[in-house]
């Protein structure tokens, strides 16, 4: 009789516990994507003008402000 209580006790236990872990688990939602960054303003920035050299033109890349010297 004592052997059939102990078995009853441990299963309504480990059922328990199961359904806590699986409910605690289930109510976590992942945390929300970092907001993107502001766009970054070149009105305010000061470049420099470089100086191609021969067979070169001042092109300004994606993202960024400044004019660097590219082949033609």
């Amino acid at each position: 009789m004592r052997r059939r209580y102990a078995a009853w006790f441990t299963l309504s236990f480990a059922v328990f516990a199961l359904t806590a872990g699986i409910g605690a688990y289930a109510g976590k939602k992942p945390p929300p994507p970092p907001p993107p960054p502001p766009p970054f303003n070149c009105r305010f920035v000061v470049c420099a003008q470089p100086d191609c050299g021969f067979n070169e033109h001042l092109e300004i890349p994606d993202g960024a402000c400044c004019p660097v010297c590219v082949p033609n």
